[in-house]
């Protein structure tokens, strides 16, 4: 059985008084509250019984604190076996990318796949302690087949971020796709059909 492990995204503040105030001034709509499930909890019955996806919350996900996000990680990281694949989509792909260059997995990964993946604050703000400096070698040495899904019209992340990645990761492969949704929706064709040809 193939495991798949899916890191959701997130927001990030310099401090909690920005969160706060984020909280009280937040635009508010109905729709935002009506259950719709997405890509990741469709993932499952998209790519059927022969894989095991694995949606882990990870810890204060509209205030997130990448010290905290590491160290569950490190905690359910036991639960992940060899050849598993792992997914981040936005705040969690660029989770996936600092972690994986900055420490080691005691698993063998087969491939990693990352999702509207920012790099530093250029273009978004306040990604705090998440934000990358620079990209070591252990990412590719432990990351297996490592893949980009990027958004030409993204209205989160920029090709600025996108550029940072291809420059660093020469070796890595680069799928852009219309994402004016920023890939927050339920249909992810391309994603389900790299997952069942690898």
């Amino acid at each position: 059985m193939q495991q798949i492990i899916v890191i959701h995204g997130g927001t990030t503040f310099q401090d909690y008084d920005t969160y706060l105030k984020s909280l009280s001034e937040k635009k508010l709509d109905i729709d935002r509250f009506i259950y719709h499930p997405m890509w990741k909890e469709l993932l499952q019955d998209n790519l059927g019984s022969e894989y095991q996806v694995l949606l882990p919350s990870m810890p204060n996900s509209t205030n997130a604190r990448y010290s905290e996000w590491k160290l569950w990680f490190e905690h359910i990281s036991s639960l992940f076996s060899d050849n598993c694949i792992l997914i981040g989509h936005s705040l969690g792909a660029i989770f996936l990318a600092k972690y994986l260059s900055e420490n080691l997995l005691s698993v063998k990964v087969k491939a990693t796949i990352l999702i509207a993946a920012p790099y530093d604050d250029e273009s978004i703000e306040d990604l705090t302690d998440f934000k990358i400096a620079k990209l070591s070698t252990k990412l590719t040495e432990q990351a297996g087949r490592l893949v980009f899904f990027n958004g030409i019209d993204d209205p989160v992340v920029s090709s600025v971020d996108l550029s940072k990645y291809q420059n660093q990761l020469p070796s890595a492969e680069f799928k852009i796709l219309s994402a004016p949704d920023h890939f927050v929706r339920a249909d992810f064709s391309e994603l389900v059909n790299l997952l069942k040809n690898m």
